[in-house]
């Protein structure tokens, strides 16, 4: 079965990215797995590099991490224009980046 199937998303839209999180977060936070936070991590991790290679491909994928890193650091770093909002401009299908 697709992970989009199990957790339902097989028919969301590409509008509803706050649905995907939150489901994605239940899952992450479920007390169904009995696995170390460490390892619910490394998982989500690996579904998001496996998808994103297939479907971005590797220098896109690299470049968006990237792009997620700076942002995660300047976050903590206390920066208030810091914010996840605006990455998604980046990568939408129309305007892929060109390697």
């Amino acid at each position: 079965m697709c992970w989009p199937c199990m957790l339902g998303l097989e028919t969301m839209s590409e509008n509803d990215l706050d649905l995907l999180y939150n489901r994605l977060r239940k899952v992450a936070e479920s007390e169904e797995y009995d696995i170390s936070h460490v390892a619910r991590t490394i998982a989500i991790f690996r579904v998001a590099i496996e998808y994103g290679v297939t479907t971005m491909g590797f220098p896109v994928l690299t470049y968006l991490m990237a792009k997620l890193l700076t942002v995660a650091l300047g976050i903590m770093a206390g920066d208030e224009s810091a914010t996840y909002e605006d990455i998604l401009d980046d990568f939408e299908e129309e305007d892929q980046l060109k390697h």
